[in-house]
């Protein structure tokens, strides 16, 4: 969702530069920063906004040169406005007892005393700027596309290191197979030896714990999740859908972790966990 697009326009004896930039958001949320008297402009600049963007941040900006327009240059001076200035700060520093130095340049600097004439904009004009701004919009989007290419690339760098880790995992799964097995056969030995009451009792509660430790399920369905997300990234990806996938996937990795009680296995779901962090960082940047 981050970018930036920049356009100039010259038509009716104006200069227009808009400039566009955009930030990571939930939702799009458009400010448009056009001068009091184009305000009229603003309910086209957002429709337009929205047809061409969908999540994010958005900032428009406008610079605006009058200088082919030569009613611009045209001054306004408020003589009633100067005048009650001057007689109020005349007032102010009499009844304070300190001079009023050079009043002329002191009234001249209060507010609304000097001004440039109201400012508008033919059609022509208004139409120049509506293309300037569509111009500097479409440049954002073909930014944000070059940019979520790398980020695409990124993407399925991390998911092939998870599964290459998801790999591993499999081939850790007899070793484990083992060590539960010599574990549960020294426990039984050295606990219980021949005074075994209820040998049936017994299997049962072995299935169960062997069951607790099973991720059959877990790997299945995180294989599952992980060939859903790598066709999303062939197709348009969508960022809130790439990011509810990547919530599914963490929920089985930590399963994964807490069942494995098999340090080389739970390493790999922690390098598997590391690069999950890394997608959900980057899918935040997807619309």
């Amino acid at each position: 969702m981050t970018g930036f697009g920049r356009a100039e326009g010259t038509g009716a004896g104006i200069k227009v530069v808009c400039e566009v930039k955009s930030l990571n958001g939930r939702y799009l949320d458009t400010d448009i920063r056009l001068p009091r008297f184009l305000f009229e402009l603003d309910a086209p600049l957002r429709k337009m906004v929205n047809e061409k963007l969908e999540r994010g941040t958005v900032t428009m900006t406008f610079n605006i040169d009058f200088s082919g327009d030569e009613s611009s240059l045209e001054i306004n001076v408020n003589e009633a406005l100067a005048k009650a200035y001057w007689s109020k700060l005349n007032a102010l520093s009499q009844s304070m007892n300190l001079d009023f130095r050079d009043p002329f340049n002191q009234v001249l600097r209060m507010p609304d005393v000097i001004g440039n004439a109201d400012k508008s904009l033919s059609d022509e004009a208004k139409q120049c700027l509506l293309q300037t701004a569509e111009q500097a919009v479409s440049k954002l989007v073909a930014f944000r596309k070059s940019e979520g290419l790398s980020i695409l690339g990124k993407l399925a760098e991390a998911s092939a290191v998870i599964r290459k880790q998801m790999q591993l995992v499999e081939q850790e799964e007899e070793p484990r197979r083992n060590n539960i097995r010599e574990r549960i056969n020294n426990s039984v030995a050295t606990h219980i030896k021949d005074n075994i009451a209820d040998p049936g009792r017994l299997e049962q509660e072995i299935l169960l714990y062997l069951e607790k430790l099973d991720i059959a399920e877990e790997k299945h369905r995180l294989s599952r999740h992980m060939d859903y997300f790598d066709e999303c990234l062939t197709k348009e990806p969508l960022g809130r859908k790439l990011n509810f996938i990547a919530q599914e996937m963490g929920r089985e990795m930590n399963t994964m972790g807490v069942k494995s009680n098999h340090f080389p296995m739970q390493q790999a779901v922690v390098l598997m966990k590391e690069q999950l962090e890394q997608i959900k960082e980057q899918v935040l940047n997807i619309v």
